[in-house]
């Protein structure tokens, strides 16, 4: 399968452009990023068959037509996210960025018949919102405009999308905002961790290597026009993931001066907590054949990853021995 990914030096492409290569797909990975700069997640595919990444910005209209007609994808999987960051420009940034897929995807369809026609998806990714919602950060606001323009044009021209709905993904390489991120990166730095809400907000975790096998999966199988749930049912509090995750290190990584929950607290008002999503995967796993690996496997190549990066990094700390 030809496979173009916008957004495709971020967590969630990044996951999608290494599983796309591993599998054998041919993959564009556009991304504003410089190429100077570069993206730890990929370096294991850099330099595989197949690959290419285009520094490029994919809310350039006329450039997005003509990479999208040049390269001839089988699926475009949109990923990019605006990199503005003040309210006055951050909506129009984000509907500029989905005008320009929508177009260049709609401008390419027109050229393709038959099967070609036929087989051709464009997949994108909402985050799924809490059952109980609370009003919209700007950003979250945002990301909403530009998915409801996707979803709107989409079927006022014809373009065959898809859209997956998943809750927190996790996995190695995430930000360091994500909770799961700075959980992990503080205990392994023995530092304390003060989880808000009394840690009663409820999540819906994702390993991101299920989400990136899911979300190729819809590319190849799904029909036009339909929102796929993905979700592993791991809907857990964040103190039960703080428990979870303390309770494997006890087992890797012993730490000298007691468990390492007793670096972790809670704080706030219990009340103020977010019940996340409850999510239906009957469609992804009975449409999809999607199998995912599931949360502790995806915790476990979590805490695995974790514990060799602060392996190097203390190795790369050591003085040299005098000869």
């Amino acid at each position: 399968m030809r496979v173009l990914v916008t957004g495709g030096c971020g967590f969630v492409g990044s996951a999608v452009v290494r599983l796309a290569v591993e599998r054998g797909d041919q993959v564009l990975n556009l991304d504003r990023r410089r190429r100077s700069n570069p993206t730890p997640a990929l370096t294991p595919i850099t330099a595989r068959e197949g690959y290419a990444r285009l520094e490029t910005d994919v809310g350039d209209q006329p450039m997005m037509r003509a990479i999208i007609r040049d390269f001839a994808p089988d699926t475009v999987i949109h990923l990019a996210a605006s990199p503005e960051s003040q309210p006055e420009t951050l909506v129009e940034s984000e509907m500029g960025i989905a005008n320009s897929i929508l177009e260049a995807s709609r401008s390419y369809l027109g050229t393709l018949s038959g099967e070609r026609r036929d087989r051709f998806r464009l997949v994108h990714v909402e985050r799924a919102e809490s059952d109980f919602p609370r009003v919209p950060t700007q950003g979250q606001a945002a990301r909403a405009a530009g998915a409801a323009l996707m979803g709107l044009w989409s079927r006022a021209c014809g373009i065959p999308l898809v859209t997956g709905v998943a809750g927190d993904a996790f996995g190695p390489w995430q930000s360091q905002a994500s909770f799961m991120a700075r959980l992990v990166t503080s205990l392994l730095h023995d530092q304390p961790v003060v989880i808000a809400n009394a840690g009663e907000d409820v999540r819906d975790w994702l390993p991101i290597r299920d989400l990136a096998t899911g979300l190729l999966q819809a590319a190849e199988t799904a029909p036009a026009m339909v929102r796929i749930d993905f979700s592993v049912g791991a809907e857990r509090r964040d103190i039960d993931v703080a428990e979870s995750i303390c309770a494997l290190l006890d087992e890797r990584a012993p730490r000298m001066t007691g468990p390492w929950m007793d670096l972790v607290s809670c704080e706030g008002d219990a009340a103020m907590a977010t019940l996340g999503p409850m999510l239906d995967t009957s469609e992804a796993e009975r449409d999809l054949n999607w199998r995912p690996q599931g949360f502790h496997t995806g915790l476990d190549r979590l805490l695995t990853w974790a514990l060799a990066s602060r392996a190097a990094s203390r190795a790369k700390a050591l003085p040299i021995a005098a000869e």
